[in-house]
């Protein structure tokens, strides 16, 4: 495992968890629905949440397995009734053509080759499977990098700048994924306090009536399906 996912991997395990309360709800319920809205089904056999977190998003297409390089996050998700492993979303320790859909919120700027990424989460999807992620940092949004100070997390949060829409296409694109959609949306502040997401909320509603600054927009949401059957390490 390289520096800097070390270093991810120890803030998360040393993270005091958020408070589920109201505003953290519609957060998760939020970016949750505008990931769904971009799949054409809504229900698999199986599915993998990759950068699973300690729960509160798993299950969203019906049965999963979560993954996640924090062994508190698991320890939490299992806890919860949840089934999760250790495991690095570059790496994942799964046969290929294991799952109907992949996804997961808040993962691929983690990651320190997206390409990789992508592509291993491509490898273990069945044909004509489904992949997408959700609540991305968008790269063009100058939001992304002040929030990253002000939560103090700018160390696990610096691969914001390379979510970029024409960059995510040619990724997926080469990792075998057609009709890939992208969707940028939402400027608001979730874990401020509840009066800066009624500010931040007010202001996304009013300038996401004007197109040309849909951009620069907080958060990316993506999905395609994979069309062609690719050979991995697990198939000789």
């Amino acid at each position: 495992m390289d520096r800097q996912k070390i270093t991810q991997q120890r803030w998360y395990d040393s993270k005091t968890p958020l408070e589920e309360d109201g505003i953290i709800n519609i957060s998760t319920r939020t970016h949750i629905q505008r990931l769904k809205d971009l799949f054409p089904v809504q229900k698999a056999k199986l599915s993998l949440n990759c950068g699973c977190g300690r729960g509160g998003q798993e299950d969203i297409f019906g049965p999963s397995i979560g993954i996640d390089i924090s062994f508190e996050n698991i320890r939490s998700l299992i806890q919860r009734g949840g089934q999760g492993i250790v495991a690095d979303m570059e790496f994942l320790p799964f046969r290929d053509q294991t799952f109907d859909i992949v996804y997961g919120f808040g993962i691929l700027h983690h990651l320190s080759d997206i390409k990789k990424g992508v592509s291993e989460a491509a490898r273990v999807l069945k044909k004509g499977g489904y992949i997408g992620f959700g609540g991305e940092n968008n790269g063009l949004c100058p939001f992304v990098y002040i929030m990253s100070f002000v939560y103090r997390n700018w160390k696990i949060e610096k691969g914001s700048y390379r979510i970029r829409e024409g960059n995510l296409r040619k990724i997926f694109l080469e990792s075998g994924i057609r009709d890939f959609r992208i969707s940028k949306r939402g400027m608001t502040i979730y874990g401020l306090g509840k009066t800066i997401y009624q500010v931040t909320s007010l202001m996304e509603r009013i300038l996401s009536r004007i197109k040309p600054l849909k951009m620069f927009s907080g958060y990316c949401y993506m999905a395609g399906e994979t069309y062609q059957l690719k050979k991995g390490p697990h198939d000789r």
